[in-house]
């Protein structure tokens, strides 16, 4: 991310990148659920994971889906084109990427099921596998995003990981703007802005929290059902990070009240001390 501001200097910099972007979209097209690829010219490639009980397959490493590891790619190829006005990694692979990324994000907000996806690891650690025979603590489909590990590979609490839907609805308009100005694709486009404007209301309806000491914030997940996780991850998304990724304005009231939340003893998982 840092390197595309100097993309216009450096050819083979900016050649990097574009690489970066068409990898990351075939990536997408092999699994939209994988969160970890393995090298395809590594001779003796890392299969770990190949025991999980998930639909592997052996172009993965992992399969942890988190919604992030959809966005980032889109924010990534937003930025590069604004920067270089490359349109040319907005191919037939880059149509199918946002073809995947739109099902998968429609499956995930699991209104008339729970979707194809299923997570089980043999493991002592709690976070690295899925209760509920795979599937998770149920949620009630009220137009937000399941994602069921968290950035950091932890499996979610409560299913809804509002960060990462708040990233989900900036994410999407960036598509919709290059599929409108670049793939002339106006259908697709009204499909990102659709489902970022359902998520979005969900968010104004179930994001919240009223805490008795910070006034409104932003709860880190909830399940639709009225329950709420307050917390914060140190790992991006986060709360503290969604005005960084400019998912939400850095003078929000609620973002602000969040912020002192997440910067005090109240957050379960705030540290201080002489090594941090």
């Amino acid at each position: 991310w840092p390197y595309i501001q100097f993309a216009n200097n450096d050819e083979a910099l900016k050649s990097m990148l574009a690489g970066v972007i068409r990898r990351q979209m075939m990536c997408i097209n092999i699994d939209p659920y994988a969160n970890a690829f393995l090298d395809p010219h590594d001779p003796n490639p890392d299969h770990q994971w190949m025991s999980d009980n998930t639909d592997m397959k052996l172009a993965l490493h992992e399969r942890k889906y988190e919604i992030d590891s959809l966005c980032y790619p889109l924010r990534l190829a937003y930025e590069y084109w604004k920067v270089t006005g490359d349109t040319s990694i907005f191919d037939e692979e880059w149509l199918k990427a946002m073809e995947n990324i739109l099902k998968t994000f429609k499956e995930q907000q699991r209104k008339e099921n729970n979707g194809q996806y299923k997570f089980q690891r043999n493991t002592e650690r709690q976070l690295d596998t899925m209760n509920n025979n795979g599937l998770g603590n149920p949620v009630n489909p009220v137009g937000l995003i399941v994602s069921c590990f968290r950035p950091s590979d932890d499996a979610t609490t409560l299913q809804f990981l509002i960060p990462s839907n708040f990233f989900a609805v900036t994410s999407l308009r960036k598509a919709a703007e290059i599929l409108t100005a670049v793939n002339k694709d106006e259908a697709t486009a009204q499909q990102c802005i659709d489902l970022a404007n359902e998520v979005e209301g969900a968010l104004q309806k179930y994001a919240t929290y009223n805490h008795p000491k910070y006034g409104t914030i932003y709860a880190y997940e909830v399940d639709g059902f009225g329950n709420q996780y307050l917390m914060d991850d140190a790992n991006v998304p986060s709360l503290l990070a969604m005005a960084y990724l400019g998912d939400v304005d850095v003078n929000d009231p609620i973002y602000q009240n969040t912020r002192n939340f997440v910067w005090s003893k109240d957050n379960p998982y705030f540290f201080t001390g002489s090594a941090g």
